[in-house]
């Protein structure tokens, strides 16, 4: 034990070594005039593993492959002590997240999704299968083991995840409610993995989330441990996510049972859009906070239509078309948001929404996607950061990927060039000490996931692709929406 503790200090002292001379190489060239390139596959290679080495579940009695949800970036343990007791004390006005919405002590992959991708691309950029074949390990582990055996449902999400502590779901204010926190874009992989675990899910999703059958109206909230669906805020973007894995599961079985649920659910969300005005409806009836639009919804839509029968994906292309015509009206010239650096609970700010029309844009080529893009982009490109209050990594990786995503459509420099310069005061705020680890804002020094720091990993090593091998065909999806 004592030489395994040794060479793991060893190991976090050269890769501090790494990403402080990557920092301290760019300082000595900026008086010059030039700066030498930022090795980002350095980076986030160097993130992907330490969490492999030192993030994984070595607490309680069983041992398993899954990535804890927080770290001390001192010791690359989970928090303890006082160390657990500072953390926990941060309270949502300070940094904009709720306490039941944090995992302290746990794992949740929705959380953790964009560090699956940048695992199963590593092993295409490298050619080291021992990255793709550590996401799968645990993957397949937590789809096995930490399932609902009354609803099918996992413990994950927004609120739920598994205590690595005690090998159960986590003991915690909202423990039991299932909704999802991203789109699960793995599911593919996912059903290769553990297709007898996803097939429950599937099935527990339709069973015991939906709350009504015949309407498809439905709660985004639902009990894991037992039945509990409600039907008062069928939150249009929740519904497409429903459609995605219904659309995977039917794609792997033949079921026509998923056909059942996909329409019903899109006939819920297209009776709500003939009645409130011609759009595209979510949100939550009961307190009467109904959302006009919702993009990621058309975007779910367009990816489930591929894997359903073409009667069905015709019905809802249509409904996604509405979609866009409503996002068109609302937005018929400019998008007049400036740059925001919050990433509080409830807004991923206007680059996360620029983030998410880039996704429709790709599937439909419509100009006012590609406006709204672009427009958001010059509001970021040439501001500083506003460091007045807790910058979140993922705010910083979704303003990366922006400024990416326009360079895509323009091939103009000014935009990658913006990319890197924000990529480059990433790495100063949040990895300047040189821990591998990004902190979990620039003013909270341990690690946590809720604060995206996957999505900033995941923009870097976009960025290096794109700097590096610009041909390349990787596939990176932007999930935060």
């Amino acid at each position: 034990m004592k030489t395994r503790k040794t060479l793991n200090t060893k190991v976090l002292l050269l890769l501090s070594l790494l990403i402080g001379s990557l920092i301290s190489t760019d300082a000595r060239t900026a008086d010059v005039g030039f700066r030498e390139p930022y090795d980002y596959l350095t980076i986030v290679k160097a993130y992907s593993d330490a969490m492999i080495r030192h993030g994984r579940d070595t607490y309680g009695q069983e041992h398993s492959p899954l990535f804890a949800e927080e770290l001390d970036r001192k010791t690359m343990r989970m928090l303890e002590g006082e160390s657990l007791k500072n953390a926990a004390a941060i309270t949502r006005e300070e940094w904009g997240i709720r306490s039941h919405d944090r995992m302290l002590g746990g794992s949740n992959p929705q959380h953790c999704q964009n560090l699956y991708q940048i695992l199963y691309q590593l092993t295409e950029i490298t050619g080291q299968k021992r990255y793709a074949e550590e996401a799968d390990r645990s993957l397949q582990y937590f789809f096995e083991t930490c399932q609902s055996p009354s609803t099918g449902l996992f413990w994950w999400g927004e609120h739920a995840g598994w205590d690595l502590r005690t090998d159960k779901p986590l003991d915690k204010s909202a423990g039991n409610t299932h909704e999802f926190y991203r789109p699960w874009i793995l599911w593919q992989r996912s059903w290769r993995l553990a297709d007898k675990a996803c097939g429950r899910f599937a099935l527990g999703l339709w069973e015991h989330q939906i709350g009504d059958h015949k309407t498809g109206d439905f709660s985004r909230h639902a009990s894991i441990a037992s039945h509990g669906p409600g039907t008062e805020a069928p939150y249009a973007r929740h519904g497409g996510f429903y459609i995605e894995t219904w659309a995977t599961a039917y794609e792997q079985t033949k079921d026509k049972l998923f056909l059942v649920a996909i329409e019903s659910v899109l006939d819920g969300l297209e009776r709500a859009r003939l009645q409130e005005g011609g759009m595209v409806t979510g949100g939550s009836k009961k307190k009467g906070s109904r959302a006009p639009y919702a993009v990621s919804l058309a975007i779910s839509l367009e990816q489930a239509a591929r894997r359903v029968p073409s009667e069905l994906a015709k019905k809802m292309r249509n409904v996604a078309s509405a979609n866009d015509k409503a996002f068109a009206k609302a937005h018929p010239q400019t998008n007049r948001n400036s740059a925001n650096w919050s990433n509080a609970y409830g807004s991923g700010g206007p680059a996360a929404g620029a983030n998410t029309c880039m996704l429709r844009y790709r599937q439909v080529h419509l100009d006012t996607y590609r406006r709204f893009v672009l427009q958001t982009a010059d509001g970021y490109r040439e501001v500083d950061v506003d460091l007045s209050k807790p910058v979140w990594p993922g705010t910083l990786g979704n303003v990366v990927l922006l400024m990416l995503n326009a360079y895509e459509l323009t091939s103009n420099d000014k935009y990658l060039q913006a990319a890197d310069r924000f990529a480059r005061k990433s790495v100063e705020l949040f990895l300047s000490d040189g821990c591998p680890l990004p902190k979990a804002s620039h003013m909270h020094d341990h690690y946590e996931v809720v604060t995206n720091g996957d999505t900033l990993m995941m923009s870097l090593l976009r960025l290096w692709l794109i700097q590096n091998r610009p041909e390349s065909k990787a596939v990176l999806i932007f999930t935060d929406r």
